[in-house]
Protein backbone atom coordinates (compact mmCIF):
# COMPACT_ATOMS: atom_id res chain seq x y z
CA UNK A 1 0.00 0.00 0.00
CA UNK A 2 1.32 3.62 -1.15
CA UNK A 3 1.29 6.20 1.54
CA UNK A 4 0.69 9.39 1.24
CA UNK A 5 2.58 12.19 2.75
CA UNK A 6 1.23 14.53 4.27
CA UNK A 7 0.65 17.91 2.84
CA UNK A 8 2.43 21.11 4.71
CA UNK A 9 1.50 25.54 4.03
CA UNK A 10 4.10 26.99 2.70
CA UNK A 11 5.23 29.49 5.71
CA UNK A 12 4.75 32.78 4.31
CA UNK A 13 3.17 35.96 6.52
CA UNK A 14 0.15 35.34 4.18
CA UNK A 15 -0.70 31.56 4.68
CA UNK A 16 -0.54 32.43 8.71
CA UNK A 17 -3.84 33.33 10.23
CA UNK A 18 -5.09 34.49 13.55
CA UNK A 19 -6.20 31.94 15.60
CA UNK A 20 -4.77 29.13 13.81
CA UNK A 21 -4.13 26.15 16.25
CA UNK A 22 -1.50 23.80 16.58
CA UNK A 23 -1.67 20.63 18.55
CA UNK A 24 -1.87 18.78 20.56
CA UNK A 25 1.61 17.32 20.37
CA UNK A 26 2.74 15.11 22.88
CA UNK A 27 6.55 15.14 24.41
CA UNK A 28 8.48 12.83 26.56
CA UNK A 29 10.84 14.21 28.23
CA UNK A 30 13.35 10.85 28.51
CA UNK A 31 16.66 10.33 28.89
CA UNK A 32 17.23 10.84 24.91
CA UNK A 33 15.68 14.17 25.07
CA UNK A 34 17.59 15.58 28.11
CA UNK A 35 21.15 14.01 27.04
CA UNK A 36 20.24 15.25 23.37
CA UNK A 37 19.67 19.28 24.46
CA UNK A 38 22.18 18.82 27.22
CA UNK A 39 24.63 18.15 24.46
CA UNK A 40 22.89 21.00 21.97
CA UNK A 41 23.31 23.59 24.64
CA UNK A 42 26.53 22.21 26.41
CA UNK A 43 24.52 22.59 29.56
CA UNK A 44 25.02 19.49 31.73
CA UNK A 45 23.03 21.04 34.93
CA UNK A 46 20.59 18.36 34.57
CA UNK A 47 23.11 15.37 34.34
CA UNK A 48 25.33 13.80 36.19
CA UNK A 49 28.79 11.19 35.34
CA UNK A 50 27.53 7.69 37.16
CA UNK A 51 29.87 5.17 36.56
CA UNK A 52 30.82 6.57 33.27
CA UNK A 53 27.50 7.44 31.95
CA UNK A 54 25.42 10.87 31.79
CA UNK A 55 22.38 10.29 34.02
CA UNK A 56 19.42 13.05 34.12
CA UNK A 57 19.07 13.88 37.95
CA UNK A 58 16.88 16.20 39.25
CA UNK A 59 14.22 18.43 37.11
CA UNK A 60 14.58 18.93 33.53
CA UNK A 61 15.92 22.18 33.07
CA UNK A 62 12.88 24.31 31.35
CA UNK A 63 15.11 25.72 28.14
CA UNK A 64 15.27 21.95 27.12
CA UNK A 65 11.42 22.10 26.93
CA UNK A 66 11.11 25.85 25.05
CA UNK A 67 12.76 24.63 21.50
CA UNK A 68 10.03 22.01 20.99
CA UNK A 69 7.27 24.30 22.34
CA UNK A 70 8.57 26.98 19.49
CA UNK A 71 8.74 24.68 17.06
CA UNK A 72 5.49 23.58 17.20
CA UNK A 73 3.98 25.02 13.97
CA UNK A 74 6.14 23.54 12.03
CA UNK A 75 3.41 20.36 12.49
CA UNK A 76 1.28 22.32 9.83
CA UNK A 77 3.96 24.42 8.07
CA UNK A 78 7.11 22.89 5.82
CA UNK A 79 10.08 22.95 8.37
CA UNK A 80 12.72 22.59 5.12
CA UNK A 81 11.01 26.04 3.07
CA UNK A 82 11.24 28.45 6.92
CA UNK A 83 13.46 31.03 6.02
CA UNK A 84 12.17 33.33 8.14
CA UNK A 85 14.15 35.21 11.45
CA UNK A 86 13.42 35.01 15.18
CA UNK A 87 12.75 38.43 16.73
CA UNK A 88 11.98 38.62 20.48
CA UNK A 89 10.69 35.32 23.14
CA UNK A 90 9.01 35.74 26.32
CA UNK A 91 8.71 32.77 28.36
CA UNK A 92 6.79 31.72 31.83
CA UNK A 93 7.93 29.19 34.12
CA UNK A 94 5.03 27.62 36.19
CA UNK A 95 6.12 24.19 37.45
CA UNK A 96 9.67 22.42 37.58
CA UNK A 97 8.98 18.59 36.16
CA UNK A 98 10.97 15.48 36.61
CA UNK A 99 13.02 13.36 34.23
CA UNK A 100 9.92 11.29 32.08
CA UNK A 101 6.84 13.57 32.32
CA UNK A 102 4.97 13.35 29.64
CA UNK A 103 3.70 16.69 28.17
CA UNK A 104 0.95 18.01 26.22
CA UNK A 105 1.87 21.10 23.48
CA UNK A 106 -0.48 23.30 21.80
CA UNK A 107 0.13 26.18 20.04
CA UNK A 108 -2.29 29.19 18.92
CA UNK A 109 -1.26 32.09 16.70
CA UNK A 110 -2.29 35.66 18.32
CA UNK A 111 -1.34 38.07 16.30
CA UNK A 112 0.11 39.01 12.85
CA UNK A 113 1.19 42.49 11.74
CA UNK A 114 3.06 44.63 8.94
CA UNK A 115 5.98 46.74 10.14
CA UNK A 116 8.33 48.19 8.14
CA UNK A 117 7.65 45.79 4.77
CA UNK A 118 8.21 43.39 7.34
CA UNK A 119 5.18 40.72 8.29
CA UNK A 120 5.38 39.64 11.96
CA UNK A 121 3.83 36.23 13.27
CA UNK A 122 3.15 36.23 17.53
CA UNK A 123 3.10 32.37 18.24
CA UNK A 124 1.69 31.79 21.51
CA UNK A 125 2.43 28.22 23.08
CA UNK A 126 1.73 26.37 26.39
CA UNK A 127 3.06 23.08 27.89
CA UNK A 128 0.87 21.22 30.28
CA UNK A 129 1.75 18.19 32.32
CA UNK A 130 -0.44 15.02 32.62
CA UNK A 131 -1.96 16.77 35.56
CA UNK A 132 -3.07 19.55 33.23
CA UNK A 133 -1.24 22.16 34.78
CA UNK A 134 0.41 24.49 32.72
CA UNK A 135 4.77 24.13 33.15
CA UNK A 136 5.49 26.81 30.43
CA UNK A 137 3.94 29.82 28.80
CA UNK A 138 5.73 30.99 25.85
CA UNK A 139 5.29 33.80 22.85
CA UNK A 140 7.56 34.02 19.65
CA UNK A 141 7.45 36.70 17.04
CA UNK A 142 9.48 35.97 14.08
CA UNK A 143 9.45 37.57 10.22
CA UNK A 144 8.27 34.81 8.00
CA UNK A 145 10.05 35.37 5.34
CA UNK A 146 13.32 37.71 4.72
CA UNK A 147 12.45 40.17 2.93
CA UNK A 148 14.05 40.99 -0.48
CA UNK A 149 16.47 44.39 0.07
CA UNK A 150 17.12 43.47 3.86
CA UNK A 151 20.12 43.01 4.77
CA UNK A 152 20.50 40.60 7.47
CA UNK A 153 22.60 41.15 10.73
CA UNK A 154 21.73 44.97 10.63
CA UNK A 155 19.46 44.86 13.87
CA UNK A 156 15.79 44.07 12.52
CA UNK A 157 14.28 43.44 16.10
CA UNK A 158 13.29 45.92 17.95
CA UNK A 159 13.25 45.94 21.78
CA UNK A 160 10.14 46.44 23.61
CA UNK A 161 12.51 48.05 26.25
CA UNK A 162 15.94 49.37 26.33
CA UNK A 163 18.71 47.03 27.28
CA UNK A 164 21.93 48.52 27.33
CA UNK A 165 24.93 46.73 28.21
CA UNK A 166 27.59 48.01 30.31
CA UNK A 167 30.99 47.83 31.72
CA UNK A 168 30.26 45.73 34.99
CA UNK A 169 33.39 46.80 37.92
CA UNK A 170 34.02 44.68 41.19
CA UNK A 171 33.04 41.20 41.86
CA UNK A 172 30.69 39.34 40.73
CA UNK A 173 27.78 37.38 42.25
CA UNK A 174 27.16 33.74 41.89
CA UNK A 175 24.16 33.29 43.21
CA UNK A 176 20.69 35.71 43.44
CA UNK A 177 18.54 35.66 46.59
CA UNK A 178 15.87 38.18 48.14
CA UNK A 179 18.89 39.99 50.10
CA UNK A 180 20.72 40.33 46.86
CA UNK A 181 21.05 44.56 46.16
CA UNK A 182 20.33 46.35 43.15
CA UNK A 183 23.11 46.97 41.14
CA UNK A 184 24.96 43.69 41.94
CA UNK A 185 26.86 42.57 38.86
CA UNK A 186 26.94 39.04 37.83
CA UNK A 187 29.22 36.71 36.54
CA UNK A 188 29.63 35.88 32.84
CA UNK A 189 28.65 32.62 31.00
CA UNK A 190 30.51 32.15 27.68
CA UNK A 191 29.54 29.82 24.73
CA UNK A 192 31.30 28.83 21.84
CA UNK A 193 29.04 28.26 18.39
CA UNK A 194 29.56 24.94 17.02
CA UNK A 195 27.60 24.03 13.72
CA UNK A 196 27.27 20.63 14.89
CA UNK A 197 25.19 21.47 17.94
CA UNK A 198 23.22 24.00 15.76
CA UNK A 199 21.77 21.29 14.04
CA UNK A 200 21.36 18.78 16.87
CA UNK A 201 19.54 21.93 18.19
CA UNK A 202 17.73 22.43 14.70
CA UNK A 203 16.38 18.94 14.27
CA UNK A 204 18.94 16.73 12.86
CA UNK A 205 16.99 14.06 13.89
CA UNK A 206 13.97 14.81 11.70
CA UNK A 207 16.43 15.52 9.09
CA UNK A 208 15.67 19.60 9.27
CA UNK A 209 16.91 21.41 6.35
CA UNK A 210 16.92 25.27 6.38
CA UNK A 211 19.59 28.29 7.07
CA UNK A 212 20.39 26.96 10.47
CA UNK A 213 21.71 23.61 9.24
CA UNK A 214 22.41 23.80 5.39
CA UNK A 215 25.15 26.23 3.88
CA UNK A 216 23.32 26.47 0.57
CA UNK A 217 20.38 27.53 1.78
CA UNK A 218 21.68 29.91 4.22
CA UNK A 219 23.69 32.11 1.36
CA UNK A 220 20.93 31.59 -1.35
CA UNK A 221 19.31 33.65 1.90
CA UNK A 222 21.60 36.28 1.56
CA UNK A 223 23.79 35.11 5.05
CA UNK A 224 27.56 34.35 4.75
CA UNK A 225 27.29 31.29 6.90
CA UNK A 226 24.24 29.13 8.60
CA UNK A 227 23.32 31.08 11.58
CA UNK A 228 21.95 29.66 14.54
CA UNK A 229 18.45 29.91 16.17
CA UNK A 230 17.58 33.01 17.69
CA UNK A 231 16.29 30.09 20.28
CA UNK A 232 19.44 29.09 20.86
CA UNK A 233 20.48 32.33 22.66
CA UNK A 234 17.06 32.29 24.88
CA UNK A 235 18.13 29.16 26.37
CA UNK A 236 21.28 30.08 27.24
CA UNK A 237 19.76 33.15 29.02
CA UNK A 238 17.80 30.93 30.35
CA UNK A 239 20.00 28.35 31.83
CA UNK A 240 22.04 31.50 32.73
CA UNK A 241 19.25 32.82 34.80
CA UNK A 242 18.28 29.10 36.20
CA UNK A 243 21.77 29.12 37.25
CA UNK A 244 21.82 32.11 39.46
CA UNK A 245 18.20 31.90 41.15
CA UNK A 246 18.04 28.48 41.10
CA UNK A 247 14.88 25.77 41.62
CA UNK A 248 13.02 28.80 42.51
CA UNK A 249 13.44 30.13 38.58
CA UNK A 250 11.78 26.78 37.17
CA UNK A 251 8.07 27.81 38.93
CA UNK A 252 8.65 31.45 39.63
CA UNK A 253 10.26 32.48 36.78
CA UNK A 254 10.25 34.64 33.39
CA UNK A 255 12.48 36.20 30.99
CA UNK A 256 12.03 37.95 27.64
CA UNK A 257 14.90 38.15 24.85
CA UNK A 258 15.37 40.20 21.64
CA UNK A 259 17.73 38.57 18.95
CA UNK A 260 19.85 41.81 17.18
CA UNK A 261 21.78 40.26 15.06
CA UNK A 262 22.96 36.62 13.89
CA UNK A 263 25.29 34.23 15.42
CA UNK A 264 27.61 32.09 13.17
CA UNK A 265 29.60 28.70 13.73
CA UNK A 266 32.65 29.46 15.66
CA UNK A 267 31.33 33.07 17.47
CA UNK A 268 32.04 33.52 20.92
CA UNK A 269 29.38 34.33 23.17
CA UNK A 270 29.43 35.98 26.19
CA UNK A 271 26.19 36.52 28.56
CA UNK A 272 26.58 39.44 31.64
CA UNK A 273 23.91 40.55 33.61
CA UNK A 274 23.42 42.72 36.36
CA UNK A 275 20.15 42.73 38.95
CA UNK A 276 17.98 45.91 38.50
CA UNK A 277 15.21 45.83 40.60
CA UNK A 278 13.76 43.83 43.58
CA UNK A 279 10.47 44.30 44.66
CA UNK A 280 8.59 42.76 47.69
CA UNK A 281 5.52 40.42 45.86
CA UNK A 282 3.12 37.82 47.43
CA UNK A 283 6.09 34.43 48.72
CA UNK A 284 8.73 36.53 48.95
CA UNK A 285 10.74 39.09 46.90
CA UNK A 286 10.95 39.40 43.20
CA UNK A 287 14.16 39.97 41.85
CA UNK A 288 14.71 41.28 38.08
CA UNK A 289 18.40 40.99 36.27
CA UNK A 290 18.73 42.88 32.78
CA UNK A 291 20.82 40.33 30.53
CA UNK A 292 22.81 40.77 27.13
CA UNK A 293 24.81 38.66 24.85
CA UNK A 294 28.11 39.51 22.92
CA UNK A 295 30.12 38.09 20.53
CA UNK A 296 34.14 38.17 20.38
CA UNK A 297 33.84 41.43 18.38
CA UNK A 298 32.07 42.92 21.49
CA UNK A 299 29.21 43.62 19.31
CA UNK A 300 25.41 42.90 21.11
CA UNK A 301 23.75 39.69 19.22
CA UNK A 302 20.87 39.95 21.84
CA UNK A 303 19.22 42.04 25.16
CA UNK A 304 16.74 40.78 27.49
CA UNK A 305 15.49 40.57 31.04
CA UNK A 306 14.12 37.93 33.44
CA UNK A 307 13.07 37.79 36.73
CA UNK A 308 12.07 35.03 39.64
CA UNK A 309 10.84 35.16 43.51
CA UNK A 310 13.15 34.50 45.91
Amino acid sequence: MTMTPPTFKEPTYENVYIGETFGPVELVLDDFFLRSYAYALDDYSGMKIIDGLAKPVGPVPPHMIVSDLMQIFLTVYDRDKVVGLHQKEEVIHYKAVPVGTKLTLTGTYVDKYMKRGKGYTVLESIARDEQGDIVILQRSTEVMRIPQGVKVGTGLAEPDRRVTPRELAGERADSISATTPVGTALRAVTKQVRQAQMSVFTGAEFHKQGIHTNLEIARKAGLRDCIAQGMMESCWASQYLSSLFGQTFLSTGCHFSTYLMPIYPKDVITINGVVTSSEPVEGGQRVEVEYWLTNQDDQTTAVGYGSAIC
